[in-house]
């Protein structure tokens, strides 16, 4: 080895910071937002992706070959897919050279389609090793328990943290760790001896293991993903004013492995693991029908497999596996319906996934056209509850709120009596936490309040609805308030806001008398996971506080008399609401009643009823499909229940199942059903003459659905490394996360109850797929100035499909550019589905 000079501290950083790229940065409980986990990775193509994070992470970011067979043997995958997803995934699949492989004559193409069939399929192996994992499990497990242990203390909320946190994460972990008792005096010597920069620590550790270089990196990458959970809460809460960084994780894990570890040790050469190309060109030949023992055909065989990896098999699996739903979900003609001359209401629910069932229940109820637009209503505020609980920011992390706005009432004395109590029920419920998390106090607290809880526990898990009622019959009442939007916002911001939002989804005119505003929420009880439920566009918030302010500004005279110079028109008699969907119950409600006019009275009544039969449909729809679910009879009673049940599970399925994003006008999609699987974002293009809506709606929307689809599909395809793992184990740390059972890493993603039931997934894991409705060169356009949406979709992170009007072809961004879609095109020859034992067989011969 070449004898260079020791990597600075700067440079070690550096090391650090690019091995964190490996995980993306995972939020805290309270505002739990999607992400896909290896966003680090999306400057790659997928399949590239897909083979780095397999070495990397030691899973797949897609179904396992094996299931993808047996989805092909069920007719889930048709033939048809699977040839068109390998001529357009490998070039040379499309050749009509023929191959002699003794008495058989094949084509490329027939090789490679029998390669997807019965080789050896890919197996990711295990994640980058760390000196301890390949030379003593033992020492690895430790090392990991005392980081767990440390970063617990560090960033949880128990009253022993404070020392860590005080003096930061390496120097209080240093000062601190030299006096465990627990570790022995050698390793405590050695601690009290490492660098007081974190950095140097790190840099002992490399000399220590004569590591440099991509070996280095290698190095630090492995001990970051080692515990990935961990890693990517680090990531997120980096804070130079409280020390906490990746690189102080790595220097507490180096420095432990590097005292546990006996002083001699050295590491192993690393294992080379090649794919059993000899079994595959067997499998292949064989089921061929041509001789494997024959050189000539083995070398033949072999050529030709070469121009594929297992990666790129998994791609093009993956490629069939979505062509089937892309085909389900796209928007297609329907029949015309009889034409209203003016709806009753249009309502304009969030593109999350859950309003596309309620929307079209809605629809069928009665005259109300619905539209799909972000949930934060392109308002991004601040919000100051009325409680005095908090500032929180309701809007898109992608964004910074402009304004806070806070909710009054002029009701002084009942705002002050109901705030008054608020306050008292959050110190009592304060106390109560905190005589329970008490290292002293917890078996006092059991005596002497014990039988008292123990009976209202008894109550509240026997009789959940009940207890609920009891409990909202004892509260005191909510004054009537309403929020300052129209104070805090100048009239131009009130303007170019409402212009926003109208051009982009596209109602500029045929206003009905009532349009409502739904932003959405989720009541559920005991889940450390409730804000994933909530609204995404929000900041994992309630959307309340945005309605509300958009339906003042929309109101406002003002606003609507500057909308008319800019050719919006809104009649005198359109008055917007302000109301939430809760997506447990379904319940739609209005959150200021009290600013119903007379003259709307008898419509909003009539809006009412239809919402509630929208409701009982719904409810039965999503009931049927949930554990235990109930019957259509039952199914209100049903999801009321399943939001007073602490512990219940699975109070509903949130946005398991997404799968498409389309942006176009509600015709396209009105009567479809979509199985609550498509984001769907309402959007006329003429209404959008400088294509600036469409622009913000690919820029923000569809980023975000991006993260909700990854997320979903990684908590899938790999639960133990991306998903929460069960709620019954579930364990909360602080705020920030959840551990399954005692210790171990913070568990990152969605707890299995969110996308599956017992051993079975619910959620199928497929990229977005990206439907716009709007001119090609329009889009074309926005695709070439933005980094984020050019790299999702030139390299395979999502698939795009555009089409100019309803009756023009879809266009599909492939690798060369736009090009004719062939979703709908005739059947190609297909491949044979062999019955699984027989591919089985054949792969062993």
């Amino acid at each position: 080895m070449t004898t260079t000079a020791p990597p600075s501290p700067a440079t070690i950083r550096g090391w650090v910071a690019a091995a964190g790229r490996a995980i993306a940065p995972h939020f805290p409980l309270e505002t739990f937002i999607a992400r896909n986990p290896v966003a680090g990775y999306e400057d790659l193509d997928w399949e590239d992706a897909l083979a780095e994070v397999a070495r990397d992470h030691g899973i797949l970011l897609s179904l396992p070959e094996e299931r993808f067979r047996e989805l092909h043997a069920q007719g889930r995958i048709s033939s048809d897919d699977l040839l068109a997803a390998l001529h357009v995934t490998v070039a040379d699949a499309r050749a009509t050279t023929v191959l002699s492989l003794g008495r058989v004559m094949a084509t490329v193409g027939d090789v490679l389609r029998q390669d997807l069939l019965v080789s050896p399929p890919m197996s990711p192996g295990s994640s980058l090793p760390t000196p301890a994992s390949a030379l003593s499990p033992r020492v690895h497990a430790r090392v990991d328990d005392l980081t767990a242990r440390w970063l617990t203390a560090t960033l949880g909320t128990g009253a022993w943290a404070g020392p860590v946190r005080r003096d930061g994460m390496w120097t209080g972990w240093r000062r601190l760790a030299a006096v465990d008792p627990t570790l022995s005096r050698r390793v405590r010597s050695g601690i009290r001896s490492t660098p007081a920069n974190a950095a140097s620590a790190i840099a002992v550790a490399l000399e220590r293991w004569q590591l440099e270089g991509s070996a280095a990196e290698d190095f630090l990458r492995a001990h970051v993903l080692a515990q990935p959970g961990w890693s990517a809460l680090v990531r997120h809460l980096t804070d130079g004013s409280r020390e906490i960084d990746l690189t102080s994780l790595v220097a507490i894990r180096v420095t432990l492995e590097r005292l546990l570890l006996p002083a001699d040790a050295s590491l192993p050469a690393p294992a080379q693991i090649a794919p059993d190309e000899k079994a595959r060109i067997g499998a292949v030949a064989l089921a061929l029908g041509a001789d494997p023992s024959d050189p000539a055909t083995r070398a033949a065989v072999g050529r030709t497999l070469a121009l594929v990896t297992p990666a790129t098999r998994l791609t093009v699996w993956q490629e069939a596996f979505e062509r089937g739903a892309a085909r389900e979900l796209a928007p297609r003609p329907v029949p015309a319906s009889p034409t209203v001359s003016r709806p009753l209401a249009q309502a304009v629910f969030c593109i999350d996934t859950r309003s596309e069932s309620f929307r079209r229940h809605l629809e069928a109820a009665g005259p109300v056209e619905t539209l799909g637009f972000a949930g934060f209503f392109a308002v991004p505020i601040s919000f100051r509850p009325a409680d005095g609980s908090g500032e929180i920011a309701s809007c898109p992390v992608l964004l910074t709120p402009r304004v806070a706005i806070t909710e009054s009432s002029v009701e002084r004395d009942a705002l002050a009596r109901w705030r008054r109590h608020r306050i008292a029920d959050g110190e009592r419920d304060a106390t109560l936490d905190a005589l329970k998390e008490s290292p002293v106090t917890p078996f006092a607290f059991a005596e002497t309040a014990g039988w008292v809880i123990g009976a209202a526990s008894a109550i509240r898990t026997l009789a959940p609805e009940g207890w609920r009622a009891l409990v909202e019959r004892v509260r005191p009442t909510k004054p009537s308030t309403h929020v300052d939007a129209d104070v805090v916002f100048s009239l131009d911001e009130r303007v170019l806001y409402a212009e926003t939002a109208l051009r982009m989804m596209g109602l500029v005119d045929d206003f009905a008398p009532i349009v409502l505003l739904c932003g959405h929420g989720a009541t559920v009880t005991n889940n450390p996971f409730a804000s994933s439920l909530q609204c995404g566009a929000c900041g994992g918030h309630e959307g309340e506080p945005n309605a509300r302010a958009a339906a003042m500004i929309f109101n406002d005279p003002e606003t609507r008399r500057a909308l008319a110079a800019r050719g919006i028109r809104i009649p005198a008699d359109t008055l917007f609401l302000a109301a939430q969907m809760d997506t447990v119950t379904d319940e739609v409600t209005l959150l200021e009643p009290w600013a119903v006019p007379a003259t709307h009275e008898t419509a909003v009544l009539e809006l009412g009823q239809y919402l509630e039969a929208a409701r009982a449909a719904d409810a039965a729809d999503r009931s049927a499909s949930l554990p235990g679910g109930s019957d259509a009879a039952g199914a209100v009673r049903d999801t009321e229940r399943r939001a007073a049940d602490w512990a219940e599970s699975y109070a509903e399925w949130g946005l398991a199942g997404n799968a498409a994003f389309i942006v176009g006008p509600r015709a396209i999609t009105a009567g479809h059903d979509l199985g609550r699987r498509a984001f769907l974002h309402s959007y006329e293009a003429a209404a959008d003459p400088d294509g600036s809506g469409l622009e913000t709606i690919l820029t923000a929307p569809m980023i975000v659905a991006q993260w909700i689809n990854s997320q979903y599909a990684a908590s899938t395809v790999a639960p133990d490394r991306f998903g929460a793992g069960p709620k019954p184990l579930h364990n909360v740390v602080g705020t920030v996360g959840v551990l399954s059972g005692y210790g171990g890493d913070v568990r990152l993603g969605l707890p299995w109850q969110s996308v599956g039931v017992g051993q079975e997934a619910r959620h199928e894991p497929v990229r977005l797929q990206v439907f716009v409705q709007a001119p090609l060169a329009r889009v074309n356009d926005i695709v070439d100035s933005s980094e984020v949406v050019r790299t999702l979709v030139a390299n395979r992170w999502i698939t795009l499909r555009v089409r100019d009007h309803e009756t023009a072809p879809w266009m599909r961004w492939a690798a060369y550019g736009w090009q004719l879609d062939d979703l709908d095109a005739a059947a190609a020859p297909g491949i044979p589905a062999l019955h699984p034992e027989t591919t089985t067989k054949e792969s062993h011969s």
